[in-house]
């Protein structure tokens, strides 16, 4: 694309956008991924771009996968990689120069429309300019002021807030571990952690807290946490071993959670009969780019240890234990398939 692969004529350059509800599937990915590839290669003809626009102009989940594969791509280039390292880790006069145009940015999007509501905006750059963060694939773990001990999974941002009534920590992206420290302060302050959907007191505890595109996730190992949602959903006190999901209006049922759920703090993940498909899922937030699971392998079951630090190597694992393959059709775009097609399928 170069950046956009501008194949529709010049006053018309942008392709048709996809409805709110057009959901493209595995295959539909998948050939976008592939168009993707052909017309980005030096050899790329007009009869390339023709058949790529009558396939795209011939389903509506081909203009959303066309409009994934783009998104994925531009992940590549996104302003906060560029601003979080090489713009706000300055210090002093320009960090705070930094910070107030990223402000001023902030109010220019949210007027403009173009990145969701004015809070995912305000969570956007409080990401960017939050007190702890780590980059997709990093993990961190940091003591706090009070010699409580924080942990930061992948791509996550929060901050820490301590009063003389209240230590608060406010997580704004991925997911953290939270192990407390008996507070010396007389009286003890609580410690809460504060997320769209609500806050959560710890009570003698660890726990995970994740956030997730419409829901926040809490996982307790330790103690029990109070949740307090946002907005209409009741109150709940989560005890050791357990993990529930809810937002600010509903609260979802509690399950039984294990120490395997925190051992990505040992950049380890830990399946035990998990599907491949989840595992995947998991797996993908450590490394930028797509990676995919074909409907065909995505329910063989996964026990073992593998390493976050390095994803290639949990790619061949599989494909070394596994009646799997796996395929990249760009750098960024990765597939695990059956190793044998079934019958009919190319392979």
């Amino acid at each position: 694309m170069q950046d956009r692969l501008q194949l529709y004529p010049k006053q018309d350059s942008t392709p048709p956008q996809p409805t709110a509800d057009a959901r493209p599937g595995y295959a539909d990915l998948q050939q976008a991924a592939e168009w993707f590839a052909v017309l980005r290669a030096d050899d790329a003809a007009e009869t390339d771009r023709s058949r790529w626009r009558q396939w795209l102009d011939a389903d509506e989940r081909h203009r959303a996968a066309w409009s994934r594969v783009e998104a994925v791509n531009a992940e590549f280039g996104v302003m906060p990689q560029v601003v979080g390292h090489r713009v706000l880790a300055r210090n002093g006069q320009h960090r705070r120069k930094a910070i107030k145009t990223l402000a001023w940015l902030a109010a220019g999007v949210t007027v403009a429309g173009s990145v969701g509501s004015s809070r995912e905006v305000r969570g956007y750059f409080a990401a960017l300019t939050a007190q702890y963060r780590t980059e997709v694939g990093e993990t961190r773990r940091q003591q706090l002021a009070d010699g409580s001990l924080l942990w930061l999974n992948t791509a996550s941002a929060a901050d820490a807030d301590y009063s003389d009534v209240l230590r608060r920590i406010a997580l704004h992206r991925g997911e953290i571990m939270i192990q407390t420290a008996h507070d010396k302060r007389d009286p003890a302050r609580p410690l809460v952690v504060d997320v769209p959907a609500g806050r959560m007191q710890a009570l003698g505890t660890r726990f995970l807290v994740r956030l997730e595109e419409r829901a926040t996730v809490l996982t307790v190992l330790e103690g029990k946490v109070m949740i307090s949602p946002s907005g209409k959903a009741a109150p709940l006190m989560l005890p050791a071993g357990s993990r529930v999901r809810f937002d600010a209006d509903a609260m979802g049922t509690p399950t039984p959670a294990d120490e395997s759920m925190a051992a990505w703090s040992r950049n380890l993940l830990m399946p035990d009969g998990m599907r491949l498909d989840d595992f995947l899922a998991e797996l993908g937030r450590y490394r930028r780019g797509h990676l995919g699971c074909a409907p065909e392998v995505a329910a063989l079951p996964l026990v073992g240890v593998y390493p976050i630090n390095d994803t290639d190597r949990v790619l061949a694992a599989l494909e070394a234990s596994l009646p799997v393959k796996v395929r990249r059709i760009l750098p960024w775009w990765v597939t695990v398939e059956a190793k044998d097609p079934p019958p009919g399928k190319p392979g």
